[in-house]
């Protein structure tokens, strides 16, 4: 899985966001964005990056695709943020519970508390000691816990050897990464330079063949990846969504 960025590669993004954003960053003073709702956030975009790579390297899917992103997006975000891992798939799986919908009979999504206890899962399973509290607060024990053990790590290892052709050399300048966001009161609040700087790990540690644009948009959709226009989209009224169901915590 991806290292971290190095500060050469980071300064670009940084340069980039300032070419594409349309306001300057802003502190967390200034906003009403909880960080709860920024690190269920994250986990959103992982997972549109998971949908990304697999489209954009033409990778087999062998189940339904909703799960193998949302695999894909606790896997990746333990690799590159593993200090704050925890925090963002309990984000994640609070709104996720809070959402609340149940699974369609032929369709792709699982229920969202399926979603979120997959999330828990393949995060504990990854060290079962580290993450022991987060097992436990959402009930996850057992024989439940004994499986998580068992398949999370080989599920882990896949994405390892997947990923490996298509990861970004530490040494190489990023060129193909880019971010836009639009002038919404919502969106500059979430835009934290924190943020922004964790925004650009998850985007810059994958080798693009051409460049992706991360998209902060006022809109009241949700979330989506395009491969027409290489864009992730995320819409400022899921932002709110997730504010109204998170910002208490």
């Amino acid at each position: 899985m991806p290292r971290a960025a190095s500060t050469k590669t980071r300064l670009f993004f940084v340069a980039a966001l300032s070419l594409f954003a349309t306001f300057p960053v802003l502190t967390r003073a200034e906003g009403t964005v909880s960080d709860a709702t920024r690190n269920a956030m994250l986990h959103v975009v992982a997972h549109e990056i998971g949908h990304a790579v697999l489209r954009e390297f033409d990778l087999p899917i062998l189940g339904p695709e909703e799960g193998i992103a949302d695999d894909f997006a606790t896997l990746y975000i333990y690799s590159l943020l593993p200090d704050r891992a925890e925090a963002i798939i309990r984000a994640h799986a609070r709104q996720s519970m809070s959402d609340g919908q149940d699974a369609m009979m032929f369709g792709e999504h699982p229920s969202d508390d399926q979603r979120a206890g997959r999330a828990i899962c393949i995060l504990y399973g990854q060290n079962p000691d580290q993450f022991a509290k987060l097992a436990s607060d959402f009930g996850l024990d057992g024989e439940e816990a004994d499986a998580c053990r068992d398949f999370a790590p080989e599920i882990a290892r896949s994405w390892r050897r997947t990923l490996a052709p298509y990861l970004m050399p530490d040494s190489a300048r990023v060129t193909e990464v880019g971010l836009r966001v639009a002038e919404d009161p919502v969106l500059q609040a979430l835009a934290t330079q924190a943020f922004v700087n964790d925004l650009y790990k998850l985007m810059a540690s994958i080798d693009w063949h051409s460049r992706i644009t991360l998209e902060l948009d006022q809109c009241n959709g949700t979330a989506s990846w395009a491969r027409n226009g290489r864009r992730i989209r995320i819409c400022s009224a899921y932002v709110q969504r997730f504010e109204a169901q998170l910002g208490s915590e």
